[in-house]
């Protein structure tokens, strides 16, 4: 009896921080976006910046409670979930998690016109994502895709561009 409810005890301390580290992850990712707002330009902001996220609820709100607080250059964040790949023509970034990671190609076919930034995890460049998020080392960074950037009408900051690995 004791060995079960051991076994229960560590399985469910595993199973809890590896939520707490994506709610972790995930705020990062979303200040990441904050800033790759700050150094990219878009042709077709009025205002407010729309960020569709296709991810699952609990992505949705880490990224609301992070960016649906921000500003930048007096606009506002608006964060909205989409669920098909047509739905990121009305977003200025779309967030795609790894789970849906597979419609990054769709994604940025139908954003591509739009001005339209499309930030995958796990490292969907050839897939048409303009940045992806990686871990390198424990450590979260970002790579860049320059040629999807300036597909999609986006003018990306020499900084930013600097930064990616």
């Amino acid at each position: 009896m004791k060995r079960v409810f051991a076994s229960f005890i560590i399985a469910t301390l595993a199973f809890t921080s590896t939520v707490f580290a994506q709610e972790s992850i995930t705020k990062v990712q979303s200040l990441y976006i904050y800033n790759f707002v700050k150094n990219i330009q878009w042709q077709n902001v009025g205002d407010k910046y729309v960020i569709g996220v296709y991810a699952n609820d609990a992505t949705v709100k880490e990224i609301q409670e992070v960016l649906g607080i921000r500003q930048f250059n007096g606009k506002s964040f608006e964060i909205k979930k989409i669920s098909s790949p047509v739905q990121a023509s009305d977003c200025h970034i779309v967030y795609v998690s790894a789970s849906n990671g597979a419609n990054v190609k769709k994604m940025q076919e139908s954003a591509n016109l739009k001005n339209t930034l499309v930030v995958s995890e796990k490292g969907q460049l050839n897939n048409g994502a303009a940045i992806a998020f990686v871990l390198e080392n424990s450590k979260l960074k970002f790579k860049i895709n320059e040629s999807a950037c300036t597909a999609s009408g986006l003018q990306v900051s020499k900084s930013l561009l600097s930064l990616g690995v």
